[in-house]
């Protein structure tokens, strides 16, 4: 394990890794619902990441609002 003392540490920043990309994803306008999806982890857990960030999941479904749905 270059980099890394322990493998907490790894799991560690295999965590830390998560919660930026579903950051970077709610950013983006992705829902809860959709980041799991992409990040292939549980709904749960991205709500929970969105919690401690201090932000709400998005209500809407983001296709809904997009300018190209039923096009």
């Amino acid at each position: 394990m270059p980099g890394f003392k322990s493998k907490k540490e790894m799991a560690m920043a295999k965590v830390a890794e998560l919660a930026y990309d579903i950051e970077q994803l709610y950013i983006e306008g992705l829902s809860a619902k959709r980041i799991a999806a992409e990040l292939n982890c549980p709904v749960d857990m991205v709500l929970e990441v969105l919690e401690s960030f201090g932000v709400a999941d998005a209500p809407q479904d983001e296709e809904i609002y997009s300018p190209y749905y039923g096009a």
